[in-house]
């Protein structure tokens, strides 16, 4: 962020020139001093410095990237708030509200983050902004219901996978499907969130670089996953998919007459 300078100007001590008389005799007459080229030159060239300095100063601002050049464009981008630099802690065994055996309290924890999909609402101009094209297969809400596009935000889903992941590690089912899903669904399920995980954190390439610690008691040197990143507001992303929710009945979700199915799940 650029500093703000104030400048302040002091006057010169007061000396009156007015008897000042023998420095110009006053039969003397009044010339002009004739202005040398190279003071001509100097002026144009201080201008002329300026004038590129001042260009080139607004060519920058101009092609400053916003928030839509730097990730692609969302409905959400307007809560995008960066929160700084945070130093996560990854020591161990260190408590926290996310982790733990099977309970109420920690299920209830992590839906609130991750539960239910959260329907938004795009409309066609936004669709169209995101750099997808309108296409028979696509569900849209119904006109009594204001119409436009079906969608929910992507890491609700990717939140969701997390969840899923660390209910099966602990023996459990997910709760979304129920257990009426079949071992071989259940297992396509899992995959499925293990491939998503998997491309999500390959595209986003997390270079921030781990340091080794020596411990006592450990022969090799240790990763300290303690280190800073660069975080946005969470909250206020969760807060803006919660006002944009979309409360319609599952029974007035349908088909248009222009609706077509896709053959297999994409």
């Amino acid at each position: 962020m650029s500093k703000e300078y104030s400048a302040s100007y002091s006057p010169v001590d007061g000396v009156d020139y007015r008897d000042d008389t023998n420095l110009l005799d006053s039969n003397t007459e009044s010339r002009p001093l004739p202005k040398s080229p190279l003071s001509r030159w100097s002026l144009w060239i201080s201008h002329g410095v300026l004038m590129s300095i001042t260009m080139l100063f607004f060519v920058l601002w101009a092609r400053a990237p916003s928030i839509d050049d730097v990730v692609p464009y969302s409905p959400a981008n307007e809560a995008i708030e960066s929160i700084g630099i945070i130093r996560f802690n990854g020591t161990l065994g260190t408590p926290s509200i996310y982790r733990g055996p099977p309970s109420a309290e920690l299920d209830a924890v992590w839906d609130r983050i991750s539960f239910n999909a959260r329907p938004i609402r795009m409309t066609l101009e936004q669709l169209l902004r995101t750099g997808e094209k309108p296409s028979p297969v696509m569900a849209r809400y119904p006109e009594e219901y204001g119409g436009g596009y079906l969608t929910t935000i992507e890491f609700i889903h990717q939140l969701h996978c997390i969840d899923m992941l660390r209910r099966v590690s602990w023996g459990g089912n997910h709760s979304d499907h129920g257990a009426n899903e079949s071992f071989e669904d259940h297992r396509i399920h899992v995959d499925h969130c293990i491939e998503m995980l998997r491309q999500i954190l390959m595209c986003h390439g997390d270079v921030t670089m781990l340091t080794y610690d020596w411990v006592e008691g450990v022969k090799n040197p240790f990763p300290n996953f303690g280190i800073p990143h660069r975080c946005r507001n969470f909250d206020k992303v969760l807060n803006w998919v919660d006002e944009h929710r979309v409360f319609v009945p599952k029974s007035k979700v349908v088909r248009y007459e222009d609706n077509v199915d896709l053959a297999s799940p994409p």
